[in-house]
């Protein structure tokens, strides 16, 4: 089906059930950020292929909301007779429920998709929809009853994380989350619905998600019970005796809606961002639900000094297999034959090169030109531009290897280089530096940071239309909370702009410029948040960059930089060889020592 032919079934069915309004999201039932191919409604519908992004419907308008990341993608991807496309990031949008007020008059019924809706979610539209007698409508889902050729969920078998990969057994995270379960009284209870946390509390992946390593799960827990609600075909034997002897005990994925309907606890902690509003609407009256961060999302943000370690290991390896493919770009760029999907094929052998490789943790950005200005455009085997030995190219590319996930960004010449492209690249050098370098008090929060380094671009009247960094998973997400470094609010991050960043977080570094139908300039390391020094005026902390691959010294205006600058970049390129000679051959580490020199 075409995009208008399914715009027209839509509005038939919503005409059949009285539906002034339809909203689409791109979610699943656990608020997931890169959910499965069977909940990408959006995207079917619309024809986007990025990750955010969300439409209302209604009998006479189509209109689309994304960020600054997709704007220009879904420009491209999205039939614009079909949908009027709105970017979020722009100061002159007009907000999804502004429009939609003009939409709805009295006793008017707007559909949401019950399965996937979370609690904060319903909320939200209950207050920023204030028409009289308005009934919102989760009972169905509208897209899929059209959906005819929806993807099934993976049937694939959840597997074990190896001991020395998962550093912390289950039974000490299950007594250090009931230890946290305590400070709301000694029979409390939680239900965890985020997917990462989930996996990360039980040392369990899976393969329902093809790029994240996740299975479909519920947990509860309280002070005498650990519940863990999942489709237990994918559990193998072995698995189901270790979590018994651990003190879990494995239920069917829809019981988990009896388990709250009958919670015995007095006390119920929930994360209404991630809970489906059914099931927190579903516990007993007589309950107290206390709101708030998931208890385990903050646990596993502060990585241990045994993940840390792993990370450092897996940012090895992809730095090499980044390095081989950084080389074999410059010897092939010349015969004018290589395009940008062929990019991400040749990295994903260069990647096999590792035993602790799994898979991507994204589709492969890679993008040359202008194609580069658009920050999460990603080619095809259909779709995907021919480069030239002239300009920039943009590789962002993020991995899951068995001891830790990595996401990286380099933007490399590929030629003669104009004036502006090298000012833009050394203008995103200054504001990665300077994220590297900050030091801050510990309490600071993520947008405090994303004001200092965007300082730089608004001072020449420029910015970038996302956050500076994110929080980084560990074999789990790319996209991780509670924290995030970012001005602006960010659905997926609902906690960023008032959660401190603490020791042992892991965070992207990634400033950019992007000038439609010119060129785009990305520059990405992942930095682990370190304590600095105490003083009189208290703790102090500090970023570790812990992804080591070279810059482009062609692209850089050595006038720009300042000496501690300079000094900056010239100890990073002693550390890049330090980290990478030993694991490269004759031939590779010769091409590093050269692309590492100082900068004079």
């Amino acid at each position: 089906m075409e995009t208008q032919e399914k715009l027209v079934a839509l509005r038939r069915l919503m005409k059949q059930a009285g539906v002034t309004a339809l909203y689409v999201g791109t979610t699943d039932p656990h608020q997931t950020e890169q959910v499965a191919s069977h909940w990408k409604a959006v995207q079917w519908l619309t024809g986007f292929t990025g990750s955010m992004g969300y439409a209302i419907v209604t009998e006479n308008a189509a209109e689309f909301w994304t960020d600054g990341r997709y704007k220009e993608l879904a420009l491209r991807q999205i039939d614009r007779n079909a949908f009027h496309i709105n970017s979020i990031s722009d100061a002159d949008t007009t907000d999804w429920d502004a429009w939609l007020m003009t939409q709805l008059k009295e006793n008017d019924v707007l559909a949401l998709d019950g399965e996937v809706t979370s609690e904060a979610m319903l909320r939200i539209f209950r207050k920023k929809l204030p028409v009289k007698g308005l009934r919102i409508d989760c009972s169905r889902h509208f897209v899929g009853e059209i959906w005819q050729d929806r993807p099934v969920i993976s049937s694939n078998p959840v597997w074990e994380m190896p001991a020395e990969y998962a550093v912390e057994n289950r039974r000490e995270k299950l007594a250090a989350l009931r230890e946290r379960l305590k400070k709301f009284g000694a029979d409390a209870s939680t239900l965890v619905c985020g997917l990462d946390d989930v996996a990360w509390l039980t040392n369990l992946r899976g393969d329902d998600n093809p790029l994240y390593p996740f299975f479909h799960a519920y947990v509860w827990v309280d002070g005498r019970r650990a519940l863990l609600f999942a489709d237990r075909s994918k559990f193998s034997d072995a698995i189901r005796a270790k979590l018994a002897e651990d003190g879990w005990t494995l239920h069917d994925y829809r019981e988990v809606q009896d388990v709250v309907e009958s919670a015995a606890s007095q006390v119920l902690y929930l994360d209404p961002f991630k809970t489906p509003f059914r099931l927190y609407e579903s516990v007993p009256e007589e309950r107290i639900v206390i709101d708030g961060p998931d208890l385990v999302m903050g646990m596993k943000a502060r990585k241990s000094p045994g993940e840390q370690a792993n990370i450092r290991k897996a940012n090895r390896h992809e730095c090499v297999a980044l390095l081989r493919l950084m080389r074999w770009i410059e010897a092939h760029v010349a015969e004018g034959k290589l395009d940008e999907y062929a990019v991400g094929q040749k990295l994903e052998a260069f990647r096999r090169m590792s035993p602790l490789y799994l898979h991507p943790a994204n589709v492969p950005i890679v993008g040359y030109g202008e194609n580069a200005a658009l920050p999460h455009y990603r080619p095809s085997a259909a779709v995907s531009a021919r480069i030239r030995p002239e300009g920039f190219l943009l590789f962002d590319v993020a991995a899951q290897y068995i001891c830790g996930t990595t996401d990286l960004t380099r933007t490399v010449a590929v030629g003669v280089l104009t004036e502006e492209m090298k000012v833009d690249y050394t203008i995103t050098l200054k504001a990665h530096i300077k994220l590297a370098r900050q030091k801050f008090p510990e309490g600071t929060t993520g947008n405090l940071l994303d004001a200092v380094v965007k300082a730089g671009h608004w001072d020449r009247c420029m910015t970038f239309g996302h956050g500076t960094g994110h929080g980084i998973g560990y074999v789990l997400n790319i996209h991780e909370g509670p924290a995030k470094i970012i001005t602006e609010f960010a659905q997926l991050f609902p906690y960023g702009r008032e959660t401190a960043l603490e020791a042992g977080m892991l965070f992207s570094n990634e400033p950019g410029v992007y000038k439609p139908g010119r060129h785009g300039v990305r520059i990405e390391n992942s930095v682990l948040v370190q304590k600095d020094e105490k003083t009189e005026f208290g703790q102090f902390l500090r970023f570790e960059t812990v992804s080591f691959l070279p810059f482009e010294h062609k692209a850089i205006v050595r006038e720009m930089l300042t000496d501690e600058e300079v000094a900056w970049i010239n100890d990073y390129q002693h550390q890049v060889c330090e980290n990478l000679l030993p694991m490269l051959t004759d031939d590779e580490a010769k091409w590093l020592r050269e692309k590492s020199a100082d900068l004079v």
